[in-house]
C-alpha cells in the first residue's frame, strides 16, 4: 500500500507549526551544539571514521563537527525506504508524508487478557501481541512489545525476534541488546529471505537504536550502528531526551539537542556506509515535575515530534520516525482512549511515516491488548477521515436525487446499494439504539475490544514459516544461548 493510498499525505502537508525560517535556525542551533560543544562518542572505530573526516576530538572521546560534514551526510540519506511483508509484494513506503502505524517493544508489564491485572511480561506476549497485529487490519508493522520475563535477559531479543517472525508476516521493528545479538538477528533474518543479499534487496525489518541524552553515542549503541550501515539495512536512530530532565525544558532547547544527536549519528553512518538507510525521529516529553513521570501524552511531546516530522520532511527529505497510540493511564480506560486517538490523528496530521507504540499504557511500561484493537479502529477512522471524498458525477448522483425527488428515500436504490459499503463501520465502537445495545449484554469499547482480541489470538493464523526454517532459526536461538552459558 502507497502513502498516497492511505490518504494521509494530501491534507498533512497544510498543517505547519514552524516556518522555513524557523527549520533552518533549529537545523543552525544543531550545528552550533555539535560545533562548539560536541558530542561523546564512545568507540574507537567511530572516532577513528570521525578524525579522518575531519572533526576534532578532545578529552579523549569528545567530538565536534564541522558543518559542512553533517550537511553531506543528509544529502547522503536516501529520502525513500522501502519495507516488504516477508511472504508477499505488499511494502510499506517510507517517503514524502503517508503514515504507517505499529506497536512498539520492551515493555516490562503487561495487563493480563483474562484477569485484566498487570503483571511481568513473557514470551508469549510477544507471540500473541505479534499475531494480534497480524490480523488487524490497520496495524502495519510490528514490534515486540513484551520484555519477556521467562526467558534468559541475555539472549531475550533473540527469542523475542523469532516470537516475532513466527506469528507475523508483516514488517518488524526489533531491538538488540549489543553487537552480539544484532549478528544473530541479522542471520535470522538473512535465513528468513533467503540471504544476504535478498533481505537487503527486500528488507523486512528494521533496527531500532537510540543515542544516549545529552550527547552521547554508547559503546553499545555505535557498535549496532556501525554493522547495520555495513549491512546496509535500514535502523531507526531516534534519542529519547526528556524535557527538564535530560534536556532542555523549553521545546526548542530540547528540539535542538535532540537534533544534533540524531545528525551526529546520521553523519557516522553515513562516513561508514554512503547511503546507508537511516530513519530519522526523536521523541521528547517534559518531566511531570509533580510526579518526576516522563510523561507519554503531553502537548509538548506532540509538538516535538510535529517539529521533528517537519524538519525531516521539509528540511532533510528523509523518512521520519513517529508515536501514536500511547497513554499515561495505567489501563485501557476513558483517559487511554482520549490519550491514543489524539495521538493518532495528530500524528496522521503530521506525516510521521514510521509510527510506533500504538498499545502502551503507563507511560511505556506496559502492554494493552485492548488498547491494540481499540487503535486499530482509531487509525481507520483516521485513515478515512483524512481520505476525504470524491466528487464526480456518479457521486454528485444528481439523477439519483431527480429521481427520489422531494420526499423520496434513498435506501433501496441501486446507488445506495452500490455505495454504502464505502462508508466507514467500527467493530469496536458502539452504534447501536439503546434496546439493542441493552439486549446485547451492555457492552463496553473495552470489553468489545477485549474479545476481539482473545479472538484474534486463539484463531488468526498467520502465514507460517517452512517447518526447516523455523527449527534452523530455533537452532540458532539455542547456539545463542549455549555461547552465553545458558542451560
Amino acid at each position: 500500500m502507497s502513502a498516497e493510498s492511505l490518504g494521509v499525505s494530501p491534507l498533512s502537508s497544510n498543517l505547519r507549526i514552524l516556518s522555513d525560517a524557523q527549520l533552518r535556525q533549529i537545523h543552525d542551533a544543531s550545528l552550533e551544539i555539535l560545533g562548539r560543544t560536541g558530542v561523546r562518542v564512545c568507540d574507537n572505530e567511530a572516532l577513528d571514521l570521525l578524525r579522518d573526516a575531519g572533526c576534532s576530538v578532545s578529552n579523549g572521546d569528545v567530538v565536534r563537527f564541522p558543518a559542512a560534514l553533517v550537511e553531506e551526510a543528509v544529502e547522503q540519506a536516501p529520502s525513500r525506504i522501502v519495507l516488504h511483508h516477508r511472504n508477499s509484494e505488499s511494502q510499506l513506503v517510507l517517503e514524502g508524508e503517508g503514515s504507517y502505524f505499529g506497536t512498539g517493544s520492551d515493555l516490562p508489564n503487561t495487563l493480563d487478557l483474562e484477569s485484566g491485572e498487570r503483571r511481568l511480561s513473557l514470551l508469549s506476549d510477544v507471540a500473541d501481541t505479534s499475531r494480534l497485529a497480524d490480523a488487524l487490519p490497520n496495524i502495519d508493522f510490528v514490534m515486540s512489545m513484551a520484555l519477556p520475563s521467562d526467558v534468559p535477559s541475555e539472549t531475550s531479543d533473540r527469542h523475542s525476534l523469532l516470537a516475532m517472525v513466527a506469528n507475523t508476516s508483516k514488517p518488524i521493528v526489533f531491538t538488540a541488546w549489543d553487537e552480539s545479538g544484532l549478528a544473530d538477528i541479522i542471520g535470522m533474518a538473512e535465513t528468513v529471505a533467503g540471504g544476504t543479499e535478498s533481505l537487503v534487496q527486500n528488507p523486512f525489518l528494521v533496527g531500532y537504536l537510540e543515542p544516549t541524552t545529552p550527547l552521547q553515542h554508547s559503546q553499545t549503541a555505535l557498535r549496532k550502528l556501525l554493522m547495520m550501515a555495513d549491512k546496509g539495512l535500514p535502523f531507526v536512530y531516534s534519542p529519547g531526551p526528556v524535557e527538564g530532565a535530560t534536556a532542555p525544558v523549553t521545546p526548542a532547547g530540547a528540539l535542538a539537542l535532540a537534533n544534533a544527536e540524531v545528525l551526529s549519528g546520521l553523519a557516522i553512518a553515513q562516513l561508514r556506509s554512503p547511503g546507508a538507510p537511516v530513519v530519522y525521529g526523536s521523541g521528547s516529553g517534559p518531566l511531570d515535575m509533580r510526579t518526576t513521570v516522563a510523561t507519554y501524552v503531553s502537548p509538548e511531546f506532540m509538538l516535538h515530534c510535529k517539529a521533528i516530522a517537519e524538519l525531516g520532511h521539509h528540511l532533510y527529505q528523509l523518512p521520519v520516525w513517529g508515536f501514536a497510540g500511547c497513554s499515561d493511564s495505567k489501563t485501557a480506560d476513558l483517559q487511554a482512549g482520549v490519550d491514543s486517538a489524539m495521538w493518532i490523528l495528530w500524528t496522521a496530521l503530521c506525516g510521521a511515516n514510521l509510527v510506533h507504540d500504538v498499545g502502551y499504557v503507563e507511560s511505556g511500561m506496559t502492554c494493552s491488548c485492548e488498547m491494540i484493537v481499540v487503535c486499530d479502529e482509531v487509525i481507520g477512522f483516521a485513515r478515512r477521515l483524512l481520505g476525504g471524498f470524491e466528487i464526480s458525477p456518479e457521486t454528485l448522483a444528481l439523477d439519483v436525487i431527480d429521481e427520489v425527488g422531494p420526499g423520496g428515500e434513498y435506501v433501496t436504490t441501486d446507488h445506495t446499494l452500490r455505495h454504502y459499503r464505502e462508508c466507514w463501520y467500527p467493530r469496536v465502537f458502539d452504534r447501536m439504539n439503546h434496546q439493542s445495545w441493552v439486549g446485547a449484554g451492555r457492552p463496553t469499547a473495552v470489553e468489545t475490544a477485549r474479545q476481539l482480541a482473545r479472538k484474534a489470538i486463539a484463531e488468526h493464523q498467520p502465514d507460517p514459516l517452512p517447518a526447516a526454517m523455523l527449527e534452523t532459526l530455533r537452532e540458532m536461538v539455542a547456539a545463542a544461548d549455549e555461547r552465553a552459558g545458558i542451560e
